[in-house]
């Protein structure tokens, strides 16, 4: 009777300590398996906008299609992101400067679009001197009067924004760290052809 006794205690404590590390360790083990959750999303997220700009950027600069209509099939095609409500995808076409008289690239309007909900601004400025370029790409699209012409003569800018919304509870948890804007983290990448 005895040595029952003292097996139920023993059985007893054993499992009050199973259970204090079970909610000791658990809130941990949550918080992991949310980080891996939301990273790997963003990191997915982060391929497809990639890939996006880069496809984008690539047939823009063969002028397979107009601007808008290349803006809707990429919005269409980066399932399962929604680009359209959550996204802006912007495609600017830039023209070397032509001649002497006028050695500055310019922005082709015709050729340019936009297109997503989401308020972002795009990088390509036409207030800015270099028109958000780079000083390096900027200067081959002057036209060279020794040349008699411009390195290059024209350039397609893809950039393709997303809004990324945390699916697990960590952006309440770690204040700032996927929820930096409005609840949400922009992803963006640019891709120039």
């Amino acid at each position: 009777m005895q040595v029952k006794r003292c097996n139920r205690r023993r059985s007893l404590g054993q499992s009050g300590v199973a259970a204090v590390e079970m909610a000791i360790i658990l809130p941990l083990m949550l918080l992991i398996i949310f980080a891996l959750i939301d990273f790997g999303m963003v990191f997915d997220a982060r391929l497809i906008i990639t890939n996006m700009a880069r496809e984008g950027a690539s047939l823009g600069s063969r002028d397979v299609q107009p601007a808008t209509n290349l803006i809707s099939m990429l919005q269409s095609g980066a399932r399962p992101l929604d680009l359209t409500s959550s996204g802006k995808i912007y495609i600017w076409k830039i023209r070397a400067g032509a001649t002497k008289n006028a050695p500055k690239p310019t922005i082709d309007s015709q050729n340019s679009a936009a297109g997503g909900n989401l308020s972002v601004q795009s990088s390509i400025n036409t207030n800015s001197s270099t028109l958000g370029l780079s000083s390096a790409l900027y200067n081959r699209l002057v036209f060279n009067i020794s040349n008699n012409t411009s390195d290059i003569s024209d350039i397609t800018v893809v950039e393709v924004f997303y809004k990324y919304m945390p699916i697990t509870p960590l952006a309440n948890l770690v204040p700032g760290l996927l929820a930096g804007n409005g609840g949400g983290r922009i992803i963006g990448s640019k891709a120039v052809f």
